[in-house]
């Protein structure tokens, strides 16, 4: 009998996303452009590109907004994933180039020089104690979501 279905094997199914952010590169608004995709095994299930709604003052905060919306976005497909009764078999994992942005969601302390991320910085490192997702670093170069913050004219 043969499987034809989508997806891969259930033994092996994790669930990672890409985030990535430039930093202030819209010439008249000075705003970042957000871009992470999902992945389900080895296949996309999600992806988003957006200019981000307000500017950010560092590139480390371009980037841990990004980090924040991702990690939004991965919950609700974990609950959808879940109604539809698949488990991946491990934590969820956002990957991110950004050193900094993942510092500051897995050491939540807050001070002068992230005071402002305060709003945004309490979902995510939340998320990381509850073992719901996990945050890790990708070199560049491996950067998945890298293509989702460029634009396809000069």
């Amino acid at each position: 009998v043969r499987d034809y279905s989508i997806l891969q094997k259930l033994a092996a199914l994790t669930f990672k996303g890409f985030v990535d952010a430039d930093w202030g590169t819209c010439r008249d608004s000075r705003r970042s452009t957000t871009g992470f995709c999902m992945f389900l095994g080895s296949s996309i299930i999600f992806w988003k590109s957006k200019k981000q709604d307000t500017v950010s003052r560092s590139s480390a905060k371009a980037e841990y907004r990004v980090l924040s919306l991702a990690s939004r976005e991965m919950v609700w497909l974990i609950k959808l994933l879940t109604d539809l009764k698949v488990s991946p078999t491990a934590t969820p994992i956002l990957f991110s180039d950004s050193t900094s942005a993942i510092y500051i969601a897995t050491n939540p302390v807050f001070h002068e020089r992230t005071k402002h991320n305060e709003m945004d910085c309490h979902s995510v490192p939340e998320r990381i104690d509850k073992g719901i997702i996990k945050t890790l670093h990708v070199r560049t170069e491996d950067q998945v979501a890298d293509i989702l913050t460029k634009p396809l004219f000069p």
